[in-house]
């Protein structure tokens, strides 16, 4: 299971909390107490060693922070996070595929060492700095590589034979 994120918004700076009312506080998430209990076991500051653990407001907000930044990675503008690399890596030939959403665009890319799809988003407003710096493609001309690492079933049409059918010239 994927690690949650916990939004540090929800925890009042001065109160004190206790396991349940940590709990309750990320009830609709499934917070469940021992996780909070790992969260202490890791690091995470109580008022004192007695029973039950109460925890400050303000250091659960800065535990929460640091919680949730620990897996992030920062990339530039004319880099994608590849899930093969688990990093941030430049794109294959300056090669991108634009979808556009309701208040974004979404962009697909491929790799350039391990030819893997990339995802990323970005605002309506850098779609000229997009044309400008990259090669807009369709999605099948994304991945028309030469030497393919990956077996994939995306193949390129023909020119001459886009909207005929295979079983017509069987015939």
């Amino acid at each position: 299971m994927s690690k949650r994120l916990y939004s540090h918004k929800r925890v009042r700076y001065w109160y004190a909390y206790d396991i349940d009312d940590i709990c309750t506080t990320f009830s609709d998430l499934g917070l469940h107490p021992q996780t909070v209990r790992k969260w202490i076991k890791n690091g995470l500051k109580t008022i004192d060693a007695g029973k039950p653990a109460l925890v400050y407001g303000y250091d659960l907000i800065e535990y929460l922070k640091a919680n949730n930044s620990t897996n992030k990675c920062k990339t530039a503008f004319g880099e994608m996070y590849c899930m093969g690399y688990q990093d941030a890596r430049a794109i294959f030939k300056n090669v991108i595929s634009v979808e556009q959403k309701s208040q974004f665009l979404k962009i697909k890319a491929a790799c350039r060492e391990c030819k893997k799809p990339m995802f990323k988003s970005y605002k309506l407003s850098n779609f000229p700095a997009l044309r400008q710096n990259f090669k807009l493609v369709d999605v099948l001309e994304l991945y028309d590589f030469k030497t393919c690492i990956d077996k994939t079933h995306i193949h390129v049409q023909e020119q001459g034979n886009t909207n005929e059918s295979i079983q017509g010239e069987l015939f």
